[in-house]
């Protein structure tokens, strides 16, 4: 069975270092940042999300472990927030490296995250996943999440 394995600091710098970059190139991709500013941007995004590193309060994140190949196969990180509508999880990031990708190892990696999720007695899961991003979106809707909010854009 999948396992989701706090990340070690080795991991976290990784994690830091690849989730940049994917996340840069995810905004240049939608149209919301130019690519000479981006890099600058997402690592300002991630410093304010992560000010203590790993030990930043209700931040999440862990190391995907695939133990069948005894290998770590992604990145999960979730934010642990409470309001009026309960508690929630939302998910920050989500990867499956490239070599794992299109193996079903992403829905095993949420299938683990909801039932730790469950055991924090948490009422939902939030996400963004970009528009362009279709087999994120096909994931989500197979694993049952459903579309909240639409943003779109007309390019002229």
């Amino acid at each position: 069975m999948m396992r989701l394995k706090k990340m070690t600091q080795p991991d976290f710098d990784d994690f830091l270092s690849f989730s940049i970059l994917d996340y840069a190139k995810d905004k240049v991709a939608a149209g919301t940042w130019s690519d000479d500013e981006s890099i600058a941007l997402a690592t300002n995004s991630f410093n304010e999300l992560l000010p203590k590193g790993l030990h930043t309060e209700n931040e999440f994140l862990f190391s995907i472990i695939e133990p069948s190949l005894s290998s770590k196969v992604g990145y999960l990180w979730f934010h642990a927030h409470h309001d009026k509508t309960g508690k929630s999880a939302f998910i920050y990031d989500f990867v499956i490296f490239e070599p794992f990708r299109g193996k079903g190892y992403g829905t095993k990696a949420l299938e683990t995250l909801i039932k730790e999720i469950q055991t924090l007695h948490f009422d939902k899961i939030n996400l963004h996943v970009f528009g362009h991003n279709e087999i994120a979106l096909e994931l989500y809707k197979k694993m049952g999440f459903v579309t909240t909010d639409l943003s779109m854009t007309k390019y002229l």
